[in-house]
């Protein structure tokens, strides 16, 4: 039992690591996107119906990480535009 454990416990770390770089790559093209009100507006559109079809997904902590990151990343898409020194802090 204890050696599955660990297995998990190495294979979530490694789902971390992925998903902490798949952050960095998509704020660098957020921030250096050319038509960043473009980008904004579309991902408002698309917004609602991505919420809604994860909504059953999983149970009580998938929800809350999933509200949690599309709340991060629509603040980080509609906040700066390409160039903007701040974004970068």
């Amino acid at each position: 039992m204890s050696e599955r454990l660990d297995a998990c416990e190495m294979e979530l770390e490694a789902h971390r690591a992925y998903i902490k770089a798949m952050e960095y790559a998509l704020r660098a093209l957020v921030l250096t996107h050319p038509a960043s009100v473009r980008l904004s507006e579309t991902w408002q559109r698309l917004l609602p119906s991505i919420a809604a079809k994860h909504r059953d997904s999983g149970g009580d902590l998938f929800a809350a990480a999933f509200q949690q990151s599309l709340a991060v990343l629509t603040e980080q898409i509609g906040e700066h535009g390409p160039g903007d020194q701040a974004a970068t802090a």
